[in-house]
């Protein structure tokens, strides 16, 4: 008996191969997201969603790895090949997506800001910088810990104002205000509205 018929007699072949279509189809939504703005906020950490697609990614591709040593060699007909090429575009897409992400984030810091909100709205700051440029991004993330980007900033000498501690956040009934201040290097714009919707 050969390994693959082995398998194959424990496996559910075919319930693997849509266990991995789903994780794929799911990695190529988060990989879309993430060109929006996406952030995942667990116990108190960031992932960002080129990280969450990365992941997703891995699993369909293990997924498949297991379907396949497990369905031994099998034929081959027209339509399993269209759904083999077809696999294989959406994971060059977003394994491409994932790896541009990534590439970004190489001098990123993600921060959670204090206080949450009354709603358990939480704001999160991404902040970058190169050179003699800094920039950074807002993101809202709601109580189910997904969060979109709302706002950004720019500020000159490579400043990161939530790094160096030099902000406000402030909290009304349904929304906070955040407020960076530059100090000798001017951020712009200062004030950023975060709204959990």
């Amino acid at each position: 008996m050969k390994t693959g018929e082995n398998l194959s007699g424990r496996l559910n072949v075919p319930l693997l191969r849509q266990a991995a279509t789903c994780c794929l189809l799911l990695a190529a939504v988060t990989a879309l997201a993430n060109l929006g703005g996406l952030v995942l906020v667990i116990a108190g950490g960031v992932l960002p969603g080129w990280a969450v697609s990365t992941m997703l990614l891995v699993t369909s591709l293990a997924l498949l790895l297991i379907s396949r040593r497990a369905a031994g060699g099998g034929s081959r007909t027209r339509r399993t090949v269209l759904i083999s090429l077809l696999h294989r575009l959406v994971v060059f897409g977003v394994g491409l997506s994932s790896l541009t992400g990534a590439m970004g984030d190489l001098s990123a810091t993600y921060h959670v800001l204090e206080p949450e909100g009354p709603n358990g709205c939480r704001p999160v700051a991404r902040e970058y910088s190169f050179l003699f440029a800094g920039s950074g991004e807002v993101y809202a993330v709601g109580r189910g810990g997904i969060g979109s980007r709302v706002s950004s900033w720019t500020a000159d000498d490579g400043y990161e104002p939530i790094a160096d501690g030099s902000y406000r956040l402030r909290w009304e009934a349904d929304s906070g205000i955040l407020r960076l201040m530059g100090g000798i290097d001017p951020v712009w714009p200062a004030m950023h509205e975060v709204t959990c919707g």
